[in-house]
């Protein structure tokens, strides 16, 4: 399994955390199988190679289109795939899809769209050079462009909830609601609607999703005790932890820590029964 990242240009780190890439190998015999965790940021990924497929959708095969834009998710979801595999994503900041996709975030929130659906002609193109580019390197500077070019006619931009978005994201313990919509200027009604509008979640659920993205991505070696992360990251107490890391993961947090420990990245975990 292969995984890493590529830094975005600095006219962009506003709106792109970073892109990643994943490429491994799979039989019918020996399928990858691979658990997508509730994210508080919308990924936009194309499959270079391979497809996957959703666990347990029944009779009919869903498989995933050759790309797609993710949004923040409150649930997890099992894809796996029988064949090699290649994938380029785009880890966004939340409100990079009203911004770069005139969409409201709310719109996107636990729903995935393909890329021609959502941009017509212009995202056929796209993934077309994409597809075509000769390395990752080359694919994270098309994408770049692209953003760029959408960002320039965009009227959303700067808002100063984007601030109080990413202050969430990179911060373990709860924030005030109320000092954050001070800081934007906003009454605390006008500022939780123009959150949902950016993030896609009311600022309270959205800040339990990204508490629990904080704990999976800044896992530790050793690993800290169960009361330990809890207590770091702000939650009430080791059952509270518990119960909101089985609710957006669907594992055991001891079960899933000792398996990462195994992997870079919590996107090339393959799925596990403890």
């Amino acid at each position: 399994m292969n995984y890493h990242t590529i830094q975005p240009p600095a006219k962009l780190a506003e709106y792109i955390q970073f892109f990643w890439v994943l490429e491994g190998s799979a039989t019918a015999q020996k399928p990858f199988h691979h658990r997508v965790l509730a994210e508080s940021a919308p990924e936009w990924i194309f499959y270079c190679k391979g497809q996957f497929e959703l666990s347990g959708a029944g009779p009919e095969r869903h498989r995933t289109p050759a790309s797609c834009l993710s949004g923040q998710m409150q649930h997890f979801k099992k894809l796996f795939t029988t064949s090699d595999f290649c994938l380029f994503g785009v880890y966004l900041f939340p409100y990079a899809i009203p911004a770069v996709f005139n969409l409201p975030a709310h719109v996107l929130s636990d729903e995935t769209v393909d890329t021609r659906t959502l941009l017509g002609e212009e995202g056929q193109m796209l993934e077309e050079i994409v597809f075509g580019a000769p390395d990752h390197i080359a694919r994270a500077m098309l994408v770049s462009e692209f953003m760029l070019q959408r960002l320039a006619r965009s009227k959303e931009v700067n808002s100063p909830v984007f601030t109080s978005i990413r202050r969430i994201l990179h911060s373990s313990a709860a924030l005030s609601i109320p000092e954050l919509a001070d800081e934007c200027y906003l009454s605390r009604r006008h500022f939780e609607r123009k959150f949902i509008h950016y993030a896609g979640y009311s600022p309270k659920q959205f800040q339990r999703i990204a508490r629990f993205n904080t704990v999976i991505k800044g896992f530790e070696q050793p690993p800290l005790s169960l009361t330990e992360i809890a207590h770091r990251c702000g939650y009430y107490d080791q059952s509270h932890f518990i119960h909101d890391f089985r609710l957006f993961s669907g594992y055991n947090p001891k079960a899933f820590f000792s398996q990462q420990s195994q992997v870079a990245d919590y996107r090339a975990l393959e799925e596990f029964h403890p």
